[in-house]
């Protein structure tokens, strides 16, 4: 299995543009669990690095999630950079193409009060139904990865990465892609900010390794906890974090969170406990202080990914959030996540969430067929991008689940979904009448009625909600947030000397 892992990662690395340096980098020294945590790069002259982590027992896991999720935005970019598409709007696309020919943009979980209409123009790229290959076309913005993927311009949401896969097969790499937006769209109103408090009694974990590292963990001062998302799709939705009481390399690691959505309820909790770890090593990896990283990581790695750091490209409230987070201590971190991510309300046992029968996951093809027919039982299609390179094995894709949902306390995106689930615990985010700080939900009609009726977000309340959690939504890219410290420290220092020259001058 090792050989067959070693070629896999030479295959993923083989298949990178020619015109970047390729860098593998072990971030397990950065933590005390002992699992293996990988970091790839590709640092390319004039674009900010692309990064990707992966981890396992092993460090050739590792190694391979690590290439695997940086071959997934890279070509993923390179794809978009080569498809401009045509600029119109669904209405006109609509009149000349027909509608089953484009996705109507108010299934796909806009911003509330979002300014888009039938009329607007944006700029469209070609995917393909699947798996009928029935060519469709959706807007740039939501096969795109970052906003630096794509020309300047308004667009009506931020990039992200939901819904990349990459894999040998196109099987895999399409179910890949489809598990992550079901994994998100199952816990965007229910973790972080508005964690639900449902813990997972883990009274029947089956696979050995899991169990030793459950143990593992605890005996470190770590408690783990598993909690659980949703059940919807008959999939089991899951996430664990971990309390550390003991002496963690950075207070970040307390706020470490590992999710998966899986048919196999087994390998849900193995990904989502390993993620765990691997949050642990890449928190501090990418955010640690540059001293501390130089000690650990090599130093020129250090120094190159510092200079590369494009601080204009970041988020500006993610960039600021996490450059606060890292003037806290572990305590302040913890007592801000005791209420939501450290929350005990009920409690539900693994061995009663649903999982998949073997042989429905024992290939990739088999797991794919079984994620599609959940999908249709809800009347949801995905439609794929093929981002893979030519001529080659390496098979990388964007997918996109029309209905499928994310990003609501972040960026403020809701739908149908949104609206019903918050609608039936009484979520004061939902409102049926507009006020002040609420801002309209954009869904299809046949959508707002299914859905009771109108509905208006409270990005205000949201907002409030989130609070100083926000860098648990969203991150800045490698040592952003501790290069806008840098230079904070360095301006302070340039004030307080021309504050103390001024003062000799004036005795």
């Amino acid at each position: 299995m090792s050989d067959e892992l070693r070629a896999v990662a030479r295959t993923f690395r083989q298949s990178l543009p020619a015109t970047g340096e390729v860098s593998v980098i072990q971030l397990g020294g950065l933590d005390r669990t002992g699992i293996p945590v990988v970091q790839a790069n590709l640092l390319s002259p004039g674009t900010p690095v692309v990064t990707g982590h992966g981890y396992g027992f092993a460090p050739i896991e590792g190694e391979v999630g690590a290439l695997g999720e940086l071959c997934e935005e890279v070509h993923c970019a390179d794809w978009v950079a080569r498809h401009p598409g045509v600029a119109s709007s669904f209405d006109e696309l609509v009149r000349t193409r027909g509608a089953r020919a484009v996705i109507d943009p108010m299934t796909l979980c806009l911003p509330a009060g979002a300014g888009y209409t039938g009329d607007t123009v944006l700029r469209w790229v070609e995917a393909r139904r699947w798996p009928g290959g029935e060519p469709v076309l959706i807007p740039d913005e939501w096969i795109a990865s970052h906003n630096f993927d794509l020309p300047p311009g308004e667009r009506l949401i931020t990039p992200i990465t939901n819904g990349l896969g990459a894999g040998l097969d196109l099987e895999h790499a399409i179910g890949h892609g489809i598990m992550e937006l079901l994994q998100r769209d199952g816990n965007v109103v229910g973790f972080r900010a508005l964690d639900q408090g449902v813990v997972i009694d883990l009274d029947a974990v089956r696979d050995e390794p899991v169990r030793a590292l459950l143990a593992h963990l605890r005996e470190l001062g770590i408690d783990v906890t598993a909690k659980l998302a949703s059940t919807e799709f008959g999939i089991t939705n899951l996430y664990v974090v971990g309390n550390d009481r003991g002496m963690p390399a950075s207070p970040l690691q307390v706020t470490a969170c590992g999710e998966a959505a899986h048919p196999d309820k087994h390998r849900a909790l193995r990904k989502a406990l390993l993620e765990f770890c691997g949050s642990r090593a890449r928190k501090v990896g990418t955010h640690g202080e540059p001293e501390m990283l130089r000690r650990v990581m090599p130093a020129e790695h250090v120094e190159r990914q510092l200079a590369a750091v494009q601080l204009d490209q970041e988020e500006p409230r993610a960039l600021h959030a996490m450059a606060e987070w890292l003037d806290q201590d572990a305590a302040t971190l913890r007592g801000r996540l005791s209420d939501t991510v450290f929350s005990h309300k009920r409690t539900v046992r693994f061995s009663e969430l649903p999982d998949a029968a073997a042989e429905q996951v024992a290939t990739s093809a088999a797991r794919l067929t079984l994620l599609l027919e959940r999908l249709a039982a809800q009347g949801m299609e995905p439609v794929v991008v093929d981002c893979s390179p030519a001529g080659g094995p390496v098979r990388a894709v964007k997918v996109v689940v029309p209905g499928l949902e994310s990003e609501t306390m972040s960026y403020g995106r809701i739908g149908r979904r949104g609206v019903e689930r918050l609608r039936a615990r009484g979520d004061a985010l939902i409102l049926d009448a507009p006020r002040e700080g609420a801002r309209r939900v954009l869904l299809r009609p046949e959508d707002e009625e299914r859905a009771g009726g109108p509905a208006w977000f409270d990005a205000v309340l949201a907002d409030r909600i989130v609070g100083s959690l926000y860098p648990l939504y969203r991150e800045t890219g490698c040592f952003s947030a501790q290069l806008l410290r840098q230079q904070r420290r360095t301006a302070e220092g340039q004030q307080s000397r021309a504050a103390t020259k001024e003062m000799e001058d004036a005795s």
